[in-house]
C-alpha cells in the first residue's frame, strides 16, 4: 500500500542515501536558485513528475471484503536535478562523481533497504534510479526557468516506479449461481 505521501518519502530516501554515502549535507527543500553557499552541499531538486504508462491499463482489484473492489493504483516517475556546491570547481566535480557512483551502486532500492523511508516499507514496487540524459538545449531550458541564476553543472536522475494507491472503492455483487446450457448442434 502506498499513500499520497510517497513523493515526499522517495525524496527523503534519496536525501538519506546521499547524506550517508557521500558524507555531504543534502538540501532537498530549496531549488538550486535559492541556494548560494560555498560550503560543500548537494542540492536534490524534484523538477518534474510524470505518469508511468505501465500502470495505465490496470483493472479494478479485490478490496477488503469479497463484495468490494478498489480502483487501480497509478504509477509515477520522479525527475530530480542534482547540483553540487563547494569552495572550488575541483571539489564540485569530485562531489558529482561521488553522487554518480552512489546512485549507480544503489540503482535499485528494495523494501528491506535501510535507507528506505519507513513510510515506504510496504511498497509493492522497487525504486529504480537511472540517469536521465537531458540534451544540452533541454538542460539550458531547465536552467533558464531559474530566474537570474547562472548555469551550474548538474545531473538529472529518474526514479520509477512510485505507486500511489487509489482511495476509490465500489461494491459489487458476486456471482451466486453459474448456469451453463448445452445444446446439440444439427
Amino acid at each position: 500500500m502506498s499513500a499520497f505521501t510517497v513523493i515526499r518519502d522517495v525524496t527523503r530516501t534519496l536525501d538519506v542515501l546521499l547524506t550517508n554515502e557521500v558524507g555531504v549535507a543534502v538540501d532537498s527543500d530549496r531549488s538550486p536558485a535559492e541556494i548560494a553557499v560555498v560550503a560543500p552541499l548537494i542540492s536534490l531538486f524534484l523538477y518534474r513528475i510524470e505518469r508511468n504508462p505501465s500502470f495505465a491499463n490496470l483493472g479494478w482489484q479485490p478490496g477488503g471484503t469479497a463484495a468490494q473492489l478498489v480502483a487501480p493504483p497509478f504509477g509515477l516517475n520522479l525527475h530530480y536535478l542534482i547540483c553540487a556546491y563547494g569552495p572550488t570547481q575541483v571539489e564540485i566535480h569530485a562531489t558529482l562523481g561521488e553522487v554518480m557512483r552512489v546512485l549507480h551502486d544503489h540503482a535499485v532500492i528494495r523494501a528491506d533497504d535501510p535507507v528506505l523511508d519507513p513510510n515506504l516499507a510496504a511498497m509493492t514496487e522497487e525504486l529504480k534510479i537511472v540517469p536521465h540524459n537531458l540534451s544540452l538545449p533541454d538542460t539550458m531550458e531547465l536552467w533558464k526557468s531559474f530566474e537570474r541564476v547562472p548555469f551550474r553543472l548538474s545531473l538529472a536522475y529518474e526514479v520509477s516506479v512510485v505507486v500511489i494507491d487509489s482511495a476509490v472503492t465500489r461494491t459489487v455483487r458476486r456471482v451466486q449461481e453459474r448456469r451453463v446450457e448445452v445444446e446439440q448442434l444439427r
